[in-house]
């Protein structure tokens, strides 16, 4: 016997679905990390997220997410963007010193360096952004009162 008496007197009771459908599909984090780095919406994929090189448009244009979540949310977008470039600086100063190593190109050395630590985080930067976008999401995420956009019934609209 089950604990609701009223239970049988439904009659759509059987063809309900458990859970409404999700709009978008999930994504996991390497999904969304790979979104970011493509500069697309983490949630839904969709490009165009920008409006200029520098500016990242304040929500999706499909799906709607917010991507700064607070006023100067990007700091970690920075800290991404300057770690990429001391990598490719590290890399370029191996490589050089490994091959000129009795006699260092200090001058060239520093032009490299400047070029490297103005060029790489002027192009990675709306990668980093999106990506740092993506990063936010996938804490979004783990939220309990997270809700992913669900598909709705046409019909169902004039009862809201």
């Amino acid at each position: 016997m089950s604990g609701n008496p009223y239970a049988s007197l439904d009659p759509r009771e059987g063809d309900r679905p458990s859970a409404p459908e999700p709009l978008f599909p999930d994504v996991g984090t390497a999904g969304a990390l790979w979104r970011g780095l493509r500069k697309r919406c983490p949630r839904c994929g969709a490009a165009g997220i920008f409006t200029s090189w520098f500016d990242l448009k304040e929500t999706c244009p499909r799906c709607d997410l917010r991507f700064e979540k607070e006023t100067g949310g990007f700091l970690g977008a920075m800290v991404i963007n300057y770690g990429v470039a001391f990598t490719v600086w590290v890399v370029m100063l191996t490589v050089v010193l490994s091959l000129m190593l009795p006699v260092v190109p200090v001058i060239s050395l520093i032009v490299a360096s400047i070029g490297i630590f103005t060029g790489i985080p002027l192009w990675f930067y709306p990668r980093s952004t999106s990506i740092w976008a993506a990063v936010e999401f996938l804490v979004l995420k783990t939220d309990p009162d997270y809700r992913a956009p669900v598909k709705r019934d046409p019909r169902a609209r004039d009862l809201e």
